[in-house]
């Protein structure tokens, strides 16, 4: 009965985790419009490309996603109450060190080049937030710890929670390393998915729309 509780507990901790990223994962539709309200608010514009973005995107979700696959499969039995977390460990680590890192990097070119006060303490907020969110899978780990070295089983006789924890500390390793090499190489806003929140959030893209509506009409009318 306990372990029930246990797993339920954790897995209403880990909901909204998921939810919540997904809900910033919704910042990429709005990229192009964060690059456009940037460009034009941003005295740097020519400083402020980078053409490696998509590719850095693109391998850290291949890498956390690989991991996460492997590390299911080095379990004893890789359909059980423990596999979503044995798959998000990985992940959930990078993505804070990444967030923590990316983070400073992006706050630190918005105050320097947007003078919009209230849009930058939304986005230092969403920053913030979304950070402190992965920080509820360790949350959900703790409730569940007992009951993860019940479920998990892995080949190498690891208990299933140490497991778990060591698979997001090697992920908290790799996102400090990846997020240092990617801020260092790059002058360009890095999470452009929670400045695309806090774009939203603040009135700026309904803004930008309303003025794109404008100058749209001003053109038809002047052919």
């Amino acid at each position: 009965m306990t372990t029930f509780i246990n797993f339920l507990l954790a897995y209403i901790i880990l909901i909204p985790f998921i939810i919540i990223n997904l809900f910033f994962s919704f910042g990429f539709f709005f990229q192009r419009k964060v690059a456009k309200i940037i460009h034009e608010n941003v005295e740097r514009e020519d400083h402020l490309k980078n053409t490696h973005e998509n590719l850095f995107r693109n391998i850290n979700i291949l890498i956390w996603i690989s991991v996460g696959i492997i590390t299911i499969f080095l379990l004893e039995n890789p359909i059980s109450l423990g596999t979503l977390f044995v798959f998000l460990a990985f992940r959930s680590g990078a993505t804070f060190s990444k967030r923590f890192i990316l983070g400073n990097h992006d706050i630190k070119i918005m105050k320097k080049n947007y003078s919009d006060g209230k849009f930058n303490d939304i986005i230092s907020t969403i920053i913030k937030i979304s950070i402190i969110i992965e920080l509820l899978f360790l949350l959900a780990w703790g409730a569940f710890y007992q009951s993860l070295n019940v479920y998990v089983k892995t080949f190498f006789e690891i208990q299933g929670s140490m497991f778990v924890l060591l698979i997001w500390l090697a992920g908290l390793i790799y996102g400090i390393v990846f997020s240092a090499i990617q801020s260092i190489t790059s002058d360009n806003f890095l999470l452009k998915n929670q400045i695309g929140i806090a774009l939203l959030l603040s009135g700026e893209l309904v803004k930008n729309k309303i003025k794109d509506k404008k100058d749209s009409i001003k053109h038809f009318f002047k052919l």
